[in-house]
């Protein structure tokens, strides 16, 4: 079928498979804690992570206040709690507080961890490559990493992560086994 308009387009991105989502954690310089959910991201071969956040969004200001952040891989046990801080609460409002997540303190950099994620990544930025659309693309390098040992191998583990997927809209999340959840939740009446 040839797609052109965005709506055709965007049914045409429903045969890829569901997106890795991570939480990404930052502070700003008056000390107040941000978590929101991101699913544009990459783990380059050498190491660092590709990002790409909404500008308008604190995560971003935040980030490019400090020069870091935490990126956290969440499991799908905690799916309503990811879906709750894609909300966007007024700046000062922690997301953590709303979601009911506990923040852990990081050894490298002052954004928190996520005490409930199954890893965090302590990341300083290195570099903002520019916008695209609404979004900006920003490499972090990684400092240290925090996880919890799930398997016996390094390939096991990766076949039997409970690490959640984005499949609908901030509401719908999976895993790699299709263990899925329904969050249910809707932005507009949070």
């Amino acid at each position: 079928m040839y797609c052109e308009t965005p709506e055709e387009i965007d049914k045409a991105f429903w045969l890829l498979p569901p997106r890795p989502v991570v939480l990404v954690s930052t502070i700003d310089k008056k000390g107040n804690q941000n978590v929101a959910p991101h699913c544009e991201f990459i783990k380059l071969y050498e190491g660092p992570f590709l990002i790409a956040i909404e500008k308008s969004h604190d995560t971003f200001k935040n980030i490019l206040e400090t020069k870091e952040f935490v990126v956290s891989i969440p499991t799908i046990d905690i799916a309503k709690k990811i879906a709750i801080t894609g909300k966007p609460f007024p700046k000062g409002v922690s997301e953590f507080e709303k979601a009911g997540l506990t923040p852990l303190k990081a050894s490298k950099v002052k954004a928190p961890l996520v005490k409930e994620c199954c890893a965090n990544f302590e990341c300083k930025l290195i570099k903002e490559l520019g916008s695209v659309g609404t979004e900006s693309i920003l490499v972090g390098e990684i400092l240290c990493t925090h996880y919890k040992k799930v398997g016996p191998s390094e390939e096991e583990t990766r076949l039997s992560t409970k690490a959640a997927l984005h499949v609908h809209k901030g509401r719908i999340y999976t895993t790699i086994n299709k263990e899925t959840i329904d969050t249910k939740i809707d932005y507009t009446k949070l």
